[in-house]
């Protein structure tokens, strides 16, 4: 039986099985318009699934039916007025049959409601902590088989503990709600944005490499920092963020977001430090990475250890021997990481201690 076909006349089938005043006689027409002869026990045995959640075969759909609308019959007789299909279901199900052991009696939209809230933030309406880590399982294993990556962003809301202090907490859920609503809007449709708990975020980027999960966490966090939370009361709030990206990172849900969480300490830790405020853009240490430098065009790619990334750049160690930076327009470095190459222009460096320096880049 075709699916497509049928599925609209289910539908029709399964209301007429919610009416109060259910009508056999009805039903059984509105069957046999629905359904060739064949037919029939599959989309019994469908309907009665639907229902009852119970599975069933055509077989058993067919038999439990007759004793159904037998059911039915004598419970109008007995009790005088109409009675619902779903109370006859009820009954048969639980207690002649005693295949229902716990039953619950729940509309379609109350079913809805339920499985929203359990996978929704109550107060922000982003997906919850157990979304998350379903959901980030579910997008790791379909990077490992499509040979794709995978990135997290972990927020954390910068300041919000003194608007709470100052304000009250009627205003901090006010920021929490405002937050949610700004990530949730700069964010596309298959990406995923999460509360971790407390003033913390986490987003889930499918098929976004590591530099392009710090473009998005770069532009959320200068759309919040812009924005007065709430409007018209002058309180503003800051960001930190670290980021972590399947597989440079990590191959696991639990070790990509402790890498995420190890970024994002070293994004608060860059703020105690005098002077540092005035960097737009936060550092990241990459750990066993490197980049293939080829500094005058001329020379053979060779292998530097890579020192930290950020929006901006990112610097890697090179040879002291090497001139750095390049003379001229600069050359150009390329940069073999997460599966893709990207160009990077070295712009400054300094010197350090063991014979190496420090190479300074930006993104070209």
């Amino acid at each position: 039986m075709k699916r497509e076909r049928i599925a609209p006349r289910l539908d029709r089938l399964a209301r007429l099985g919610r009416q109060r005043d259910f009508s056999s006689a009805q039903f059984q027409r509105a069957l046999d318009s629905a359904a060739q002869s064949d037919e029939k026990a599959e989309v019994l045995a469908r309907l009665l699934t639907e229902w009852t959640g119970l599975p069933h075969t055509s077989r058993d759909a067919e038999q439990r039916w007759g004793e159904i609308e037998r059911l039915a019959a004598k419970l109008r007789e007995k009790l005088g007025s109409p009675v619902s299909l779903q109370t006859a279901l009820l009954h048969y199900f639980h207690s002649v049959s005693g295949l229902l052991k716990e039953p619950r009696i729940l509309s379609e939209k109350d079913l809805a409601v339920l499985r929203v809230n359990a996978i929704t933030d109550p107060l922000t309406g982003l997906y919850n902590r157990r979304f998350l880590m379903d959901h980030l399982n579910r997008e790791i294993a379909r990077a490992d088989r499509n040979d794709g990556i995978v990135s997290i962003v972990l927020l954390d809301l910068k300041g919000f503990k003194a608007v709470n202090d100052h304000f009250g907490h009627p205003v901090g859920d006010t920021v929490l709600v405002k937050t949610a609503r700004i990530i949730r809007e700069l964010l596309r449709g298959v990406d995923a944005g999460c509360r971790w708990g407390g003033d913390e975020f986490v987003v889930v980027l499918p098929s976004t490499d590591l530099f392009s999960a710090l473009t998005v966490a770069e532009r959320i966090r200068t759309k919040i920092a812009e924005t007065a939370l709430p409007a018209g009361s002058g309180v503003h709030v800051g960001l930190h963020y670290g980021v972590a990206s399947y597989p440079a990172d990590g191959k696991t849900v639990d070790f990509l977001v402790k890498v995420a969480d190890l970024r994002l300490y070293q994004c608060r830790e860059q703020a105690r430090f005098e002077g540092q405020e005035r960097r737009h853009h936060p550092r990241f240490a990459v750990n066993d990475s490197s980049v293939r430098v080829g500094p005058d065009g001329r020379l053979r790619l060779w292998t530097a250890p890579l020192v930290n990334v950020s929006y901006g750049g990112l610097a890697f160690r090179a040879r002291r021997s090497d001139k750095w930076p390049p003379r001229g327009k600069g050359e150009i470095v390329r940069l073999p990481l997460e599966r893709r190459s990207i160009r990077i222009r070295a712009l400054h460096s300094v010197a350090l201690p063991g014979g190496v320096v420090r190479v300074g880049c930006a993104y070209v």
